[in-house]
């Protein structure tokens, strides 16, 4: 028994000193504290939900001007149709002005062309004196009137084109030329350079009678656009060039009356 209660003693005094003795073990790391707290996570979805709101603000405006350009193109557009339907009108009662001036001129060129104080003139004229029988004298012969010779028009009244620059500059190249009489509509054609234009010359029909008879209306349309970019609106003989903006795909729409009409397109490249 005693022997049993020594081999207790010792092994108790075995294990304080083994706890006595132990090495130091490190206490467990602390978690590192957050930076971000609930308030200024809170803060942070603020600040993003009010530069959303900056930023739709902003589109919203832009649309709005965007809206109010296309409606000062339309209104635009629905001037210039105005402006072309008045002219066409204008041009239509001056051609029944014409018509009936050239049916009274006709009708005036069938009634007898001498008129009583002419025939009265004619009558109070003495006769020319007759050469006597044998006489070599003979009355000089009435030269005869001189006929005016109409001038032929021009192949075209267009001026030609301007001659290429050196390599490395630009100039302008003439794309096509067209003429006619009445309306048409061109095919799609490629502009390349920045500024691009249109010779265009208008032409009435020979003859008093037709001056500023004839119109000549062309607009320049980019290619999916209906809003038209004007090129000219022209009553009467004559001509200029318009130029445009580029680079893009354009047609054009000629709107011609009364006359003829030539138009040739170049690209400043």
């Amino acid at each position: 028994m005693r022997f049993a209660l020594l081999l207790a003693f010792l092994f108790l005094t075995r294990l304080s000193f083994a706890q006595t003795n132990a090495p130091d073990v490190p206490a467990p790391a602390k978690m590192p504290h957050l930076p971000a707290t609930a308030v200024e996570l809170q803060k942070t979805v603020d600040q993003l939900t009010q530069s959303n709101r900056d930023l739709l603000d902003l589109l919203k405006k832009q649309q709005s001007v965007l809206e109010d350009m296309q409606f000062d193109r339309r209104l635009q557009s629905r001037q210039i149709e105005s402006l072309e339907e008045r002219l066409e009108d204008s041009l239509f009662q001056n051609t029944q002005l014409q018509n009936k001036i050239a049916t009274l001129e006709a009708e005036a060129a069938v009634r007898p062309s001498a008129s009583p104080a002419t025939a009265l003139a004619a009558q109070a004229t003495p006769p020319a004196p007759e050469a006597a029988p044998g006489s070599t004298n003979v009355p000089p012969a009435q030269p005869a009137p001189v006929q005016d010779v109409a001038t032929p028009p021009p192949s075209t009244y267009l001026p030609p084109p301007d001659s290429e620059g050196a390599p490395g500059t630009k100039s302008w190249h003439r794309l096509f030329t067209l003429k006619g009489e009445d309306t048409r509509q061109t095919d799609l054609f490629q502009i390349q350079g920045r500024t691009w234009r249109v010779v265009w010359h208008n032409q009435d029909k020979p003859g008093k009678e037709y001056v500023n008879t004839s119109a000549l209306f062309i607009n320049a349309f980019p290619k999916d656009d209906t809003i038209p970019q004007k090129v000219c609106s022209k009553l009467g003989s004559g001509g200029d060039s318009t130029e445009l903006d580029g680079p893009g795909n354009y047609y054009l729409k000629i709107e011609a009356s009364g006359g003829s009409w030539e138009l040739a397109v170049e690209d400043f490249r």
